[in-house]
């Protein structure tokens, strides 16, 4: 599991979004490990920032996200015999399908489909980059 900064959605027919991941980590590795992957992309709420420096900020590479996680009571949603875990009060979770990709500087531009709204709390706030920025979490 990763925070990332820049997604944004892209079409409304088929819903998509557009997602900046960033090359040489465990996510990139993850999200183009096999052809058509799926994945969750979760939007998380203003509470949620405090798993912003271990999700957005540590390497799934060098650190243990899993047992981070497992520490967190994790919902499941499985699909096509995989678990995925996502994190508890999520504003929405959405199960989407890499489409396609392009290389841009440090990272690759995907473009996903959204198969499924797994999970969706309309009143959550969510969390975005101009909070991360005031707490001063990014930039």
């Amino acid at each position: 599991m990763n925070i990332v900064s820049y997604a944004t959605p892209a079409t409304l027919k088929p819903k998509s979004y557009v997602i900046a991941v960033y090359r040489g980590t465990k996510t990139h590795a993850n999200v183009f490990n096999v052809a058509n992957t799926n994945f969750l992309l979760q939007g998380l709420s203003l509470p949620q920032a405090k798993h912003v420096r271990t999700l957005g900020q540590k390497s799934g590479l060098k650190y243990d996200k899993t047992k981070y996680l497992s520490k967190q009571n994790l919902e499941y949603y499985e699909y096509n015999g995989q678990n995925y875990g996502y994190l508890p009060d999520c504003g929405f979770v959405l199960l989407c399908k890499l489409t396609s990709s392009i290389k841009y500087g440090d990272h690759d531009l995907i473009t996903a489909e959204v198969q499924k709204i797994v999970a969706d709390n309309n009143s959550a706030k969510l969390l975005t980059t101009d909070d991360l920025i005031e707490a001063g979490l990014i930039l």
